[in-house]
This record gives structure tokens, C-alpha cells and sequence, in this order.
């Protein structure tokens, strides 16, 4: 978005240049977007299925690791974890906010792609022809 706000940006001698270069600039930083926002929504959706690392009577292990994510529907079988207190309850909260933003910042930035290859394709940049110059 800083890309297209700068007015005084040029790389190349003509203006339809440095649009279509901004415009490209633009399509690999949302491209970075979605691969890195998409990288967080994998890792965040496997910590929110696995839970939380936390001491049990056996000792410190990932407690709810076998039960494939239903010990979030079933609040009764939390109490096995001992220490940190509400551990299940932080962990769930923290992997659901970062699923959801994570999962918005995708939406966004592949919109984002949409829109700049729609201007690169479809041709919204005006062709300047200067006379004499080959």
C-alpha cells in the first residue's frame, strides 16, 4: 500500500513503468502475505489440535497429544493438566485469535493479488507514446 501512496516513486523513464513495477512489488510482497500468514494458520491450527504442554500426574508432556482435538469440545478432562493453571484455556484463546487473524491476512492478501493482476492483465495503465524516441 506504500508502494502505490508514493507519488514521487520512479524507476524507470516513464510513468507506465514504475506503476507496472510498483504493481509488481506488490504482488510479491502479498504473495510473501499469503505464504507466511498461510505457514501461521497450519502451525496454529496443529498447536490448537495437539494442546498444551503442561505437568500432569506423569509428569510435563503434551496431555491431550492422542485425542485428535476432541478435548476441546470436553472441558471435564482439562483438569489434567496441573501447572501452568488455565493452560488449556490460554492455549486455546491464543491459537484461536491467531487462526482467525492469520486466516483473515490470507483472504486479504489473496484479494490483494487478484486486484494487481487484474490491473497488469486487464490493462488499466495507459500506453504514452512519445514521438521520436525508438
Amino acid at each position: 500500500l506504500v508502494l502505490e501512496n508514493n507519488k514521487n516513486y520512479k524507476c524507470c523513464q516513464s510513468e507506465n513503468c514504475s506503476k507496472k513495477y510498483v504493481t509488481l512489488l506488490s504482488i510479491i510482497f502479498s504473495s510473501l502475505g499469503i505464504a507466511f500468514s498461510g505457514y501461521c494458520l497450519v502451525i496454529s491450527a496443529l498447536g490448537l489440535i495437539q494442546g498444551p504442554y503442561c505437568r500432569t500426574l506423569d509428569g510435563w508432556e503434551y496431555a491431550f497429544e492422542g485425542t485428535a482435538g476432541r478435548f476441546l469440545t470436553d472441558s471435564s478432562i482439562w483438569i489434567q493438566c496441573l501447572e501452568p493453571a488455565h493452560v488449556v484455556e490460554w492455549n486455546i484463546i491464543l491459537f484461536s485469535i491467531l487462526i482467525t487473524l492469520s486466516g483473515l491476512q490470507v483472504i486479504i492478501c489473496l484479494i490483494r493479488v487478484a486486484m494487481q493482476l487484474s490491473k497488469i492483465l486487464c490493462g488499466s495503465y495507459s500506453v504514452i507514446i512519445q514521438p521520436g524516441i525508438i
